[in-house]
């Protein structure tokens, strides 16, 4: 077995610890921002964040896992091998800075959000007095997340979206409900309507860590979107692909870079590797969302939706883990080769 798999955890309390000792056995100093509902788990939830190379850089790296719960295993596994090349990397005058568990609850819990429903990559508003519109959802919204998982509601509800995507197309619905969305706390991709505990932390460490430096960049790690096992590298600092499913997606977590002052515009990518197909995605989405707030996730049907919602974005296949790993490391390399030239 190639012996990238073994970097790869089954649970966000394993990666952790995992990624706590690779960190202490290099010798690295680690700063922990324990979340404030950490008590409500077996084990502290926190978001880890070391830093690699001089104090003060000209040029800053970030790598950053877990922005969404359900994509953590896949962005810790990454960081993990990681953590023992990248220091051979680096210039005299650049930085790593590793930010492991950006939405720890989200990863603790696996899901998607934060302890409020809110989606971490859609809540990095400048402000949040007028909010987007997204009529598109709007209109979908109760057929998206029914009160009711089976039956005659959900089949209708099912229905209902079909026949938007009928009329309109498979690619306007996957966009316009990725999209994200400001008036629905109990829906997908809720943006929320003020900054989450997550994004502040986020920007607080990147902040810290950027002050100073000419120019920042960052790796944002994902797993979803694209085909098995392929990495599509979304740009945040250049204008999207017409009709990709993350054409009208804004208020990123990556965007946070934008805060800093720097002599030169960042350089802001998301490494999305492919899972399972889009429609497939959202339906988990939807079940996990109707576990939340009308199920109960300790019964065998929430135990199956919690499952398969893991499946979904993360895939315990041999030659998918190795195309991601290697393609994940390689990657951020050539993000890093950008910064320095």
């Amino acid at each position: 077995m190639h012996p990238s798999h073994s970097l790869f955890s089954d649970t966000y309390f394993t990666a952790r610890q995992r990624f706590l000792h690779a960190v202490e056995d290099k010798g690295y100093a680690l700063e922990t921002a324990r979340h404030p509902l950490s008590s409500r788990f077996p084990a502290e939830i926190a978001t880890d964040t070391v830093r690699i190379g001089p104090d003060r850089a000209r040029r800053v790296l970030f790598v950053s896992s877990g922005v969404h719960g359900t994509e953590l295993t896949t962005g810790s596994g990454i960081q993990l091998g990681l953590l023992q090349e990248i220091e051979a990397w680096l210039p005299a005058d650049t930085a790593a800075v590793f930010i492991h568990g950006v939405n720890p609850h989200g990863s603790a819990a696996m899901t998607r959000t934060d302890e409020n429903n809110i989606d971490p990559n859609r809540n990095n508003l400048l402000s949040f007095e007028t909010l987007p519109q997204n009529p598109d959802y709007d209109a979908l919204h109760d057929a998206l997340c029914p009160a009711v998982w089976s039956g005659p509601e959900r089949d209708a509800a099912e229905a209902r979206i079909t026949a938007y995507i009928d009329e309109n197309g498979f690619e306007k619905f996957s966009r316009k409900v990725l999209a994200g969305q400001y008036t629905h706390p109990d829906g997908l991709f809720f943006g929320g309507t003020s900054r989450c505990w997550t994004i502040a932390n986020f920007a607080g460490i990147v902040a810290r860590h950027g002050a100073g430096a000419d120019r920042l960049a960052i790796a944002d790690l994902h797993t979803g979107l694209g085909e098995y096992g392929s990495l599509e590298a979304i740009r945040r600092d250049t204008a999207p692909r017409k009709g990709a499913a993350s054409s009208e997606i804004s208020h990123v977590a990556s965007d946070v870079l934008d805060d800093v002052a720097c002599t030169m515009e960042p350089i802001k990518v998301i490494l999305e590797f492919g899972t399972r197909p889009i429609d497939h995605i959202v339906t988990m989405h939807r079940a996990d969302t109707w576990l939340k707030f009308h199920g109960d996730p300790h019964t065998p049907l929430g135990r199956r939706i919690k499952s398969e919602l893991r499946d979904a974005l993360f895939c315990d296949d041999p030659a998918w883990l190795e195309a991601v790993y290697t393609q994940g490391v390689s990657g951020c390399r050539a993000i890093l080769e950008e910064l320095t030239t």
